[in-house]
């Protein structure tokens, strides 16, 4: 299953790289959401892959409403084709694939993810994980971040629309996050934590959607990492991608803690 994704993974990453299509083209627009052209283009070369795998998969995807492509399908698969849209709109150059496999009749979890895969498109890192295996970058095992206190930490923050009492809290009352960094996908943010790149990710206001996260989620957790929501609680069922979440990755448990307790004194919790 791991090489399907890859595969797929490949030959999104082959189509944006060529950059023979506009950009700034749209292929649909409502009051919530627009979908580019090349997210479209993407989202259909993975649909082709699954289908011509032969495999049974329901894919689960932010562009089209669910579907199977056959009539008893043995796996769900949630795609997020390109995170990072308007990086790649904007000519910047992060972004990534993110893809999470799961049995057809398990709850939408990330310890439920049987594999997953998010890859950069343009630097072509791979992350990976198959359930109970370990979880990999570019082929070696990753090993979360072992920094304790908040105020040595590299922390990835989503600041887009957030809680600014919170994000607040983080930025500026002490201790505060030692170092901050946001790319622009929050599939490769959240993943960065399973290879310790962040120690820890924090996305909080309730705005993530499962697409972006839950093939991260699932590699952090094989990783050895700690995935909650903002206070600290499991995180619920994906039940539609347009469920909405908050997220806190760290790898280990004085850190998570630490920051679960920033985020209370901001008064999000």
């Amino acid at each position: 299953m791991l090489e399907l994704l890859e595969q797929l993974f490949r030959q999104v990453r082959a189509y944006t790289q060529a950059e023979r299509y506009d950009r700034k083209q749209v292929y649909a627009q409502s009051s919530k959401h627009t979908t580019m052209q090349f997210d479209r283009d993407a989202e259909d070369i993975i649909i082709n892959g699954l289908s011509e795998s032969g495999l049974g998969f329901e894919i689960i995807t932010e562009e089209r409403p669910t579907f199977a492509t056959s009539e008893h399908p043995q796996y769900c698969i949630v795609v997020d084709p390109i995170d990072g849209s308007t990086n790649v709109e904007r000519g910047i150059m992060v972004a990534a694939v993110a893809l999470a496999v799961l049995p057809i009749d398990a709850p939408v979890l990330p310890e439920n993810v049987q594999w997953a895969l998010v890859g950069e498109l343009f630097t072509g890192t791979v992350f990976e994980a198959q359930k109970g295996g370990g979880a990999f970058r570019n082929g070696r095992r990753c090993q979360v971040s072992t920094t304790s206190h908040i105020k040595n930490c590299v922390a990835g923050l989503n600041l887009d629309g957030r809680n600014g009492d919170t994000l607040r809290s983080l930025l500026t009352e002490s201790p505060r996050l030692g170092f901050v960094r946001r790319t622009g996908s929050s599939a490769i943010d959240s993943v960065y934590v399973a290879s310790g790149t962040y120690d820890a990710y924090i996305d909080i206001g309730d705005e993530i959607t499962g697409e972006s996260f839950l093939a991260s989620a699932s590699i952090v957790l094989e990783a050895g990492g700690i995935v909650t929501d903002h206070e600290g609680n499991a995180l619920r069922p994906i039940t539609t991608l347009n469920d909405k979440f908050s997220l806190v990755m760290a790898g280990n448990k004085k850190l998570h803690q630490d920051i679960l307790a920033k985020i209370q004194k901001g008064g999000l919790a």
